[in-house]
């Protein structure tokens, strides 16, 4: 009994050795940081596995079983329980229209000497937005509202599909401590699942690196946006020529483990990976087909359409039968078979482009922007963003305190400007955007007075919609928290 005792004792002080020799490979206290290992212990938070590996399980099996051209793969093997490293990022973007031209697609007519007739053709009529400073706004990016800015912070896997456990709301985030290595018991699962050793992906892409690549998605989405507000409020049909002024402020970028169960099938003498959030069950990873009903389904198509129009005019029946249905079915085949493979070459390339590209990054792993990431502290940051937007919206529109004070339920008047009901949802609100933009646009009037009427009542108009949808965007956060 006394033997046990020890022995019992020995595992457990070997079990808590190896948990923190772990822990110490992936901090980074004031030694390690020297040795550029990572971010600070210190500012490091992770998001605890919630779920059962059975209920992982069911997602994986459900992952690769739904669908009729899905291969059923079953499971040889238990997951690996891994932490992954994420860089979340935050930041306040301030948005200026430098120039941009908008067009609105016509139909002309012209006469064809050749068949001495009048004719139509499609044509874009462009001209250039009037007063493009007009356009400007502020916008808060959380990673709650855009997933994007949560970035895979390694390149042990490939980033496009690990990007698909990303949360949609970073919750349950506590400081990274040696207790969330520890596991359930699970007394009664088999022997191979109890002996599962929690692993961590260490850091290998530095704040910086994932500062450009959140800049490089806000330019993108600004450019979006702003094709929609310009078409929107013009009435028209594409821009071009579009160049905007993005100033980025209040940058925030915090390191996060998730947690995942990372399942691993060999195809092809390749390993297939899929990945489970261990916090919320989203899944994301590669697929294999079946290429067997892919090749039946090629083959009758491809049967129908050489009948329907009487073979392929070569060969007879016996060149419609070979390069009529039987070379595309193994065309189809051979490329359904070979398809997860083909995809992993295509994404090992942009691993390999993006690990170059990052040797021309600031090799630092602290910053007086990297800091811990406190959901609660985020969600503050944003009220107060918030409040202070409408505030200078409410100095740009020019509504008088009195006029705030005896509109109920709308105290700064933005959805009395759109002729919008409180409770109007967010495509009540663009609808209602559209068509005042198109009657009071300032293109439309050539009488000077009405002009700068119409153009006051524009701006008005434009600054109500961009508060009004940005607050949307808030409480469909702050709904998702609770």
């Amino acid at each position: 009994m006394i033997r046990s005792l020890f022995l019992g004792e020995l595992t457990s002080t070997r079990i808590q050795w190896t948990r923190t020799v772990i822990l110490r490979r992936c901090f980074s206290t004031s030694k390690w940081q020297q040795r550029d290992e990572g971010p600070p212990q210190n500012k490091l938070r992770a998001i605890p596995f919630t779920q059962h590996i059975k209920a992982a399980e069911t997602v994986f099996n459900d992952f690769h079983g739904n669908g009729f051209f899905s291969v059923c793969i079953r499971n040889t093997g238990p997951p690996e329980e891994t932490f992954l490293p994420f860089w979340v990022v935050s930041a306040k973007a301030h948005i200026q229209l430098k120039q941009a031209q908008v067009g609105r697609n016509t139909i002309q007519h012209h006469f064809n000497p050749a068949t001495k007739r009048m004719e139509q053709y499609y044509t874009t009529e462009w001209a250039w937005v009037p007063s493009p400073e007009q356009y400007t706004f502020t916008r808060q990016y959380s990673p709650e509202s855009h997933v994007d800015l949560q970035v895979y912070g390694s390149y042990k896997y490939r980033r496009g599909l690990v990007n698909g456990i990303r949360q949609t709301h970073v919750a349950s985030v506590q400081p990274f401590t040696a207790d969330l290595m520890d596991r359930p018991n699970y007394n009664d699962m088999d022997e191979e699942i109890r002996n599962i050793q929690r692993r961590i992906d260490p850091f290998t892409i530095y704040p910086t690196t994932a500062l450009r690549l959140a800049r490089s998605y806000i330019q993108s989405n600004e450019e979006k946006e702003m094709d929609n507000i310009l078409c929107n409020a013009y009435a028209a049909d594409k821009t071009r020529l579009v160049d905007i002024k993005i100033k980025i402020t209040d940058i925030h970028v915090s390191p996060v483990y998730y947690p995942a169960y990372v399942f691993t099938v060999n195809y092809l003498n390749r390993n297939l990976r899929t990945f489970v959030n261990g916090n919320n069950l989203s899944v994301n990873g590669m697929r294999a087909y079946n290429w067997r009903r892919a090749a039946a389904c090629s083959a009758l198509g491809m049967t129908a359409l050489t009948m329907a129009n009487g073979g392929i005019g070569w060969g007879g029946y016996s060149g419609s039968f070979w390069i009529g249905i039987v070379l595309p079915s193994l065309a189809t085949a051979v490329m359904v078979m070979y398809y997860p493979l083909i995809s992993l070459r295509v994404q090992d390339a942009i691993r390999q482009r993006e690990v170059k590209s990052q040797l021309h990054d600031q090799k630092i792993w602290d910053a007086e922007w990297t800091e811990a990431y406190d959901s609660f502290e985020s969600e503050q940051r944003y009220r107060a963003w918030h409040s202070e937007q409408q505030n200078h919206q409410k100095r740009r529109t020019g509504y008088s305190s009195t006029h705030s004070s005896t509109t109920g339920g709308d105290p700064k008047g933005y959805y009395a400007a759109l002729n919008v009901p409180t409770s109007a949802s967010k495509s009540d609100i663009q609808g209602a955007f559209r068509g005042l933009a198109m009657k009071y646009h300032p293109d439309r009037y050539t009488d000077p007075k009405d002009k700068k009427a119409a153009k006051e009542k524009f701006q008005v108009i434009s600054n109500a919609y961009s508060v009004l949808r940005d607050s949307k965007l808030l409480c469909h956060s702050i709904m998702q928290q609770h």
